[in-house]
């Protein structure tokens, strides 16, 4: 299910600290070579496992690869399989090789072959629409299956290979090219823009007919049913993003002039159907409420025929992945954070009572499995063990110590688990309030007690409901923890209030308390850090991006403790972000309401770290997107000419072609290199210059 809102080698396992003195593990960590220490350019090195298709006969897997190339400033997703021959070595191949992206490979049912979706050259040399290929596992080049109008956002196969279901967003008027020559192309605010509808494409015909049209509804996600006789799909009024949250589920028949069926009448958001084996039953994630709800969604089942929906959620207070059933239909295999952790579990639907498969460190994510259910393919990290791909076998037998394989079968990554430099532990400590609060604490390499404080770096997470993991942290522009442990600093990656992983009260604990209680979650774990003897008092840094960008902005209006800061698509004054980004029923459900509802004008001015900014004193570095919709870039000007108006020393550092977030390998690396600079230049006195480009 989508989320609603904004939004172990080298040196052993995590361990769960608490309040108390320095962890003994950190006594006897051994100096790491230099020549390990991560540099900025190595984590471009670092591959990116998604699209984990295991073989409906459980012989093979497809996944994709995704690269970076800063020399050409590209990124890049190619198609892998993995064989799993019986007596046998598994092996590994690269399938595609296409400059421009390969992505969603889905098997053909009977194992033999793939479609996925590509963008390829058209004969002529010009860049051609997003279309189906097709192509043989085992060599060959790929065949352009079908190229539609429009580019192809998403297909499933039909049980007997011999049609496909795919979405696709309709054409743009006729009238439009013209408009855009003739420069009459105005628009109207809030125009729905164009709508997605699913298509059926005959495979041997390679022909294509409609299924839903006009503008009652947006297709997004959909299932093929068992029998191939119907497909299930969610849909919203229009394509506007402020509608997304008001889905339904649908069924509509494979016949040709069928006319599709609205199954759920709730006014909140159905979607992400998914049938049961027979192909009686719909299951699909729901939130019961009447308007956008800041927190989790439940899982829900109703005949596919109609009726009343029945709840059939794990019993654990987490949001779960869309099911995945076993093929007797009596289990589900679904993925969900629970606190740092991020793993894969059995719910057997009679009793609802979740059984965790993955263990209780890591992230594992992808979950694949075949027809019989018996093996499972999954891609897994840890926080000292880059991204691989792993396969258990008898998946649909779990027995209460879980997967018994944590053996990756491939060795995409193996070159970066040295630098892991630092050691990483789970942190716990006490809010104000007395809550509980978690967090990820990243060592200086080499660091041991004897050796004093350290420099620490706070980087806080956007969301608010976003939360930080057991990941690898040497893996990317923005998950580069270790390289700062290789240059002697500590960082602290907390989890306040808000955050996904720990339960649906809170996640809405921050509704009307945006920089309250969150703030003071922080910064109680600064506090804790300084008097285990980790952190310096002296040399503090704190940084983070869309609502880590904010609470930052926030914190250095509320505190001078703080040597240098960074603000990434940073929130500065909450009714200017109101009046101009995409989201905006997010951000009323987060305020309670618009500034114009009875107290709310108070409430957002509450919490507006520009309302609070007369005090600040920290060095500031403000980093945004020059075409950011959700966070716009007024913000980012807010900020910087205050600050330059109250003599604090700031720089701001415009993102060309970026939204709310740079995609360019090239900007990505501008960002982070710009963003360490900023802690050394303010923490340490290292390299004054002003960051290139900045104004």
């Amino acid at each position: 299910m989508a989320r609603r809102d904004l939004g172990l080698l080298a040196v052993g396992a995590a361990v769960v600290a608490g309040l108390g003195a320095a962890s003994p593990a950190l006594m006897g960590q051994a100096a790491t070579p230099a020549g390990a220490h991560p540099t900025l350019e190595d984590l471009f090195k670092v591959k990116a496992l998604g699209g984990v298709q295991m073989s409906p006969d459980g012989q093979a897997v497809l996944y994709t690869v995704r690269t970076a190339d800063l020399a050409k400033n590209q990124s890049n997703t190619d198609i892998w399989l993995l064989t799993l021959p019986e007596r046998a070595r598994p092996e590994n191949l690269q399938l595609t090789r296409n400059p421009k992206d390969d992505t969603s490979p889905r098997w053909r049912p009977d194992s033999r072959a793939f479609a996925f979706l590509s963008v390829r050259p058209e004969p002529d040399g010009k860049e051609g629409k997003r279309a189906i290929w097709l192509m043989e596992p085992r060599g060959g080049e790929p065949e352009k299956l079908f190229e539609h109008e429009t580019a192809i956002a998403a297909f499933e196969w039909s049980p007997d290979g011999k049609w496909i279901a795919f979405s696709a967003p309709e054409k743009e008027p006729s009238d439009a090219k013209d408009k855009r020559d003739q420069g009459r192309d105005v628009e109207i605010e809030g125009q729905p823009g164009l709508y997605t509808h699913l298509w059926l494409l005959d495979v041997e015909a390679r022909k294509a007919r409609r299924v839903t049209t006009g503008t009652e509804y947006s297709v997004s996600g959909f299932r093929v049913s068992p029998d191939g006789k119907a497909i299930a799909f969610a849909a919203a009024p229009s394509p506007r993003i402020t509608d997304g949250w008001r889905s339904d589920i649908y069924l509509v028949a494979t016949d040709s002039g069928a006319v599709p069926r609205k199954l759920t009448t709730n006014p909140g958001p159905d979607d992400s159907p998914v049938f049961s084996p027979d192909g009686a039953l719909i299951y699909y994630h729901a939130m019961q409420t009447d308007h956008y709800r800041v927190g989790q969604g439940r899982v829900y089942r109703l005949p596919k025929d109609g009726g009343t929906p029945e709840d059939v959620s794990p019993d654990l207070d987490v949001e779960p992945s869309d099911y995945q059933l076993t093929p007797d239909g009596k289990g589900a295999f679904f993925v969900a954070t629970v606190g740092t952790t991020r793993g894969l579990f059995y719910l057997p639907l009679l009793t609802r009572k979740a059984v965790r498969l993955s263990g209780d460190q890591g992230v594992a994510s992808q979950a694949s499995f075949s027809k019989d259910g018996r093996r499972m393919a999954y891609v897994r990290e840890t926080m000292t063990k880059p991204q691989e791909l792993y396969v258990a076998d008898e998946a649909n037998q779990p027995d209460e110590d879980g997967l018994k394989n944590f053996t990756p079968l491939t060795r995409h990554n193996a070159h970066a688990a040295p630098w892991a430099v630092g050691l990483s532990e789970v942190i716990r400590w006490k809010s104000v309030d007395g809550r509980p609060i978690e967090g990820i604490l990243i060592y200086p390499a080499g660091w041991t007690p004897a050796r004093g404080p350290a420099p620490l770096v706070v980087k806080i997470h956007g969301g608010p409901s976003g939360v930080f993991v057991q990941n690898f942290q040497a893996s990317s522009f923005n998950a580069d923890g270790q390289r700062y442990a290789a240059d002697g600093y500590a960082v602290l990656l907390p989890n306040p209030r808000g955050s996904s992983g720990y339960g649906d009260a809170t996640q809405q604990a921050v509704v009307k308390d945006w920089g309250g209680l969150d703030f003071q979650d922080i910064m109680t774990g600064v506090d804790t850090l300084i008097a285990r003897g980790i952190a310096h008092r002296d040399s503090l840094g704190v940084m983070g991006w869309s609502y880590g960008g904010y609470m930052t902005a926030w914190t250095i209006s509320q505190t001078d403790r703080f040597k240098a800061a960074v603000v990434g698509a940073g929130i500065t004054e909450a009714i200017a972000m109101w009046g101009t980004q995409d989201i905006i029923h997010v951000f009323e459900a987060y305020f309670g309401g618009s500034p114009w509802a009875q107290g709310q004008w108070e409430m957002y001015q509450k919490s507006s770290p520009l309302a609070h900014l007369k005090n600040a004193k920290t060095p500031t570095l403000i980093i945004h997107g020059r075409n950011d919709p959700r966070v716009p870039p007024n913000q980012a000007l807010i900020l910087h000419r205050s600050l330059n108006a109250l003599n604090v020393p700031t720089e701001l550092l415009w993102l060309p072609r970026t939204g709310h977030g740079p995609s360019e390998p090239g900007l990505q690396f501008e960002t982070a290199k710009a963003q360490k600079e900023w802690m050394d230049r303010w923490i340490r006195r290292k390299g004054a210059k002003a960051a290139a480009g900045t104004q």
